[in-house]
C-alpha cells in the first residue's frame, strides 16, 4: 500500500522495526524483507529460508559498513567506486550493501544497520511490485511501495587477503574496479 510521504513512512518503518516486527521495502534492486540484525531470524521464519543462506545488511552510508568490519584495501575501492549501489560485499562473514535508494539510506540512518533479503519465499521468483511482495508474507504489516521494481539483483562479491571472488554477477561488473 502507498502510504503518504517518504518521512511519514521511515517514522512508520522505524517503530515496526523497533518492535522486533518485519517491514516489505523498496529498494534500488528489488523488494526486501528487513528487520534489525537482531531479529534476523524472523526473516528466515517468514521467508522459510535455510539457516546455512545468509542475508544481507543495508547500510545508510559507506562509513556505517565499519561498524561490521575493518575494510580491507580492496573492500575500501570497491565501497569507494561503486557504493552507493548494486553492490553487496562480503568480507569476514558480512555481506553488505549500500544501496542506493533514499528511503532505504534514510531509515538505516534511523536504526542503524538493516538485515534484508529478497522479499520472496525461498526458492520463489522475486516479486516485481509491492503487491506481490505483500501477497508473500501476509503476515507482514508495513509493506511500503516504491512503485515497479525491475532492475537486476545486486553482484556479490567477497573480498579476502587473497582476492576477490565474484559469488553472483549482477548489476555492478567490479572487473577493473580493484587491480
Amino acid at each position: 500500500m502507498a502510504l503518504g510521504d517518504a518521512a511519514g513512512l521511515v517514522e512508520m518503518a522505524v517503530a515496526e522495526l523497533r518492535a522486533g516486527r518485519a517491514v516489505i521495502i523498496p529498494t534500488d534492486t528489488v523488494y526486501g524483507l528487513a528487520a534489525l540484525p537482531e531479529n534476523v531470524d524472523l526473516l528466515f521464519e517468514l521467508k522459510q529460508r535455510p539457516l546455512d543462506k545468509a542475508v544481507a545488511i543495508l547500510v545508510a552510508q559507506p562509513a556505517d559498513a565499519e561498524q561490521l568490519f575493518d575494510p580491507l584495501p580492496a573492500t575500501r575501492r570497491l565501497m569507494e567506486a561503486c557504493w552507493p549501489g548494486a553492490l553487496t560485499i562480503v568480507q569476514d562473514g558480512h555481506g553488505v550493501r549500500c544501496p542506493d535508494h533514499p528511503l532505504v539510506q534514510a531509515l538505516a540512518g534511523e536504526v542503524g544497520p538493516i538485515a534484508t533479503t529478497s522479499a520472496n519465499l525461498s526458492g520463489q521468483p522475486t516479486p516485481h511490485t509491492a503487491a506481490e511482495a505483500a501477497a508473500a508474507f501476509p503476515a507482514v504489516q508495513l509493506v511500503i511501495d516504491g512503485g515497479r521494481l525491475q532492475a537486476p539483483a545486486s553482484t556479490v562479491v567477497e573480498v579476502t587477503e587473497d582476492g576477490l571472488n565474484i559469488l553472483r554477477q549482477g548489476a555492478v561488473d567490479v572487473e577493473g574496479v580493484v587491480e
